[in-house]
């Protein structure tokens, strides 16, 4: 999935896609997740540039409060311990199947979960691309 993608980001996306653009990086893809006891959201973007990890949430608790976004880049040579684990349970009968796949980083602090029966930022659609960019651009 790319920023366009993820709907939701309103004016947060459309800045995100400006400062790609002011950086020169080219988007390869990009997760969302949600933190449900702050509210924070992250937002990772795999570039051709390295790894940007942003950090977005309200200032206030007024819906119409002002927002920050805070980001980082992370060179692909200096990101470390990127792997994909993935676990499956199978009912012996065969009538049930389940999985799970993980995108995990030691550096930055990174775990991603995409489930078989997930929706929105857990579902395979939305982590499985951000961990193919993220393989195939940090092993250049």
């Amino acid at each position: 999935m790319k920023l366009a993608d993820w709907g939701a980001l309103g004016q947060a996306g459309a800045m995100l896609q400006e400062q790609l653009a002011e950086l020169g990086a080219e988007e390869a893809a990009t997760h969302v997740a949600v933190n449900p006891d702050s509210g924070r959201v992250r937002i990772l973007i795999a570039t051709d540039l390295g790894l940007l990890d942003y950090g977005f949430q309200p200032t206030g608790e007024d819906p119409g409060a002002a927002s920050m976004l805070r980001g980082q880049l992370h060179r692909w040579a200096s990101v470390r311990g990127l792997r994909v684990q993935t676990d499956a349970q199978l009912e012996a009968d065969g009538s049930q199947k389940r999985w799970l796949w993980h995108l995990v980083v030691d550096e930055p602090r990174i775990e991603l979960v995409a489930d078989s029966d997930g929706s929105a930022e857990r579902a395979p659609a939305a982590v499985l691309p951000f961990a193919r960019a993220c393989l195939a651009l940090g092993g250049q």
